[in-house]
C-alpha cells in the first residue's frame, strides 16, 4: 500500500498487532499513543525490524491539542496519509449513578470525537490519496455490558459516526468503515491466562459461535482488508469480528456455560 498509514492507540495490543499488519505489508505507520514509555518501547522493537517505515508520536486524545499533535506529526510523513485506524479508546467503567459528566465527556471525547476530529485534520490526505478509514468499535455498541455506561454509547455512536463519514465523504472516492470485535486475547494467550482463572477461561468460550475468543492478529487482518483495493466498494459498514457471538442464540450459550460449570465441579 503506498502512503503512510496513522494507528492511534497502537503501543500494545489490538492497536500494535494492527500496525504490525500494515508495516507487514511494506506501509509506513505512524503510531500514536499517550503512554510515552510504552510507545517508545513498542516503536523501538518495530523499528528493529521494520526499520524506516516506523513512526510515533506521543499524544492524549482527551483534547484537541492531543488530536493536533497526531495531525501536526501525520504531516510531516513522508508520504500523504492513504488510511486513519482509530483504535484509541478510553474504558472507564461506571454506571449511570456513578459516572459523572467529566468522566462521560472525556470518554466521548477519546471514543468518538477524536476520531472525528482526525479525520476532518486530515481530510487533505484522504482526498489527495482517496484514502480509508476504519474505526475500532466493538460488540457493546450492540450488546451493552452493565456499568460500562459511557463505554457502550461511545461504541454505539462510533457505527453512527462510521455511516455518517462515509455518506459525507464518499464522493470524494473516501470509504468509511468499521470493526467490532468481541472478547479478545489483547495482549497475548499469556497475559489472558493471567487475568482471567481457569474458570472463567472456559465459560468465556460459550457465548461464541466458534468456541472460542478472538486474538488482536484477527482483528489487524479484518482492519487491513477494509483499508485494501480488495474492499474497494465496502463503506459504512460495521464489521463484526467476534467468532458468531452477536449471533449465538443466549440459551445457547448460557445452557453451554451451565454445561461447563456442571462439568468442572466433578
Amino acid at each position: 500500500m503506498n502512503g503512510c498509514v496513522v494507528v492511534t492507540g497502537s503501543a500494545h495490543g489490538i492497536g500494535t498487532s494492527i500496525a504490525k499488519a500494515f508495516l507487514s505489508t511494506g506501509t509506513r505507520v505512524l503510531l500514536a499513543d499517550f503512554n510515552e514509555k510504552l510507545l517508545l518501547s513498542t516503536t523501538s522493537e518495530l523499528k528493529d525490524v521494520y526499520g524506516d517505515l516506523v513512526f510515533s508520536v506521543t499524544a492524549d486524545l482527551s483534547s484537541a491539542d492531543g488530536v493536533e499533535k497526531v495531525v501536526t506529526a501525520a504531516k510531516q510523513l513522508p508520504e500523504r496519509v492513504v488510511c486513519i485506524v482509530n483504535n484509541a479508546a478510553d474504558q472507564t467503567p461506571g454506571t449511570t449513578e456513578t459516572t459523572n459528566v467529566d468522566m462521560f465527556q472525556r470518554t466521548m471525547f477519546i471514543n468518538v470525537t477524536a476520531p472525528f476530529l482526525l479525520v476532518q485534520g486530515l481530510l487533505d490526505d484522504l482526498i489527495a490519496t482517496k484514502g480509508t478509514v476504519v474505526n475500532v468499535g466493538s460488540l457493546v455498541g450492540n450488546q451493552p455490558i452493565p456499568g460500562r455506561v459511557a463505554y457502550n454509547t461511545s461504541k454505539a455512536a462510533i457505527a453512527g459516526l462510521t455511516r455518517s463519514l462515509a455518506v459525507d465523504l464518499g464522493q470524494s472516492g473516501i470509504r468509511v468503515n468499521a470493526v467490532a470485535p468481541g472478547h479478545i486475547m489483547t495482549d497475548g494467550e499469556e497475559s489472558w491466562k493471567a487475568v482471567y482463572s481457569d474458570f472463567q477461561q472456559r465459560i468465556f468460550p460459550t457465548s461464541y459461535a466458534l468456541g472460542r475468543v478472538g486474538h488482536a492478529e484477527e482483528v489487524a487482518a479484518a482492519v487491513v482488508f477494509l483499508a485494501s483495493p480488495a474492499a474497494h466498494f465496502i463503506s459504512g459498514i460495521t464489521l463484526p469480528i467476534d467468532g458468531g457471538m452477536s449471533i449465538l442464540c443466549p440459551e445457547t450459550a448460557s445452557f453451554t456455560a451451565a454445561a461447563v460449570a456442571r462439568s468442572l465441579d466433578g
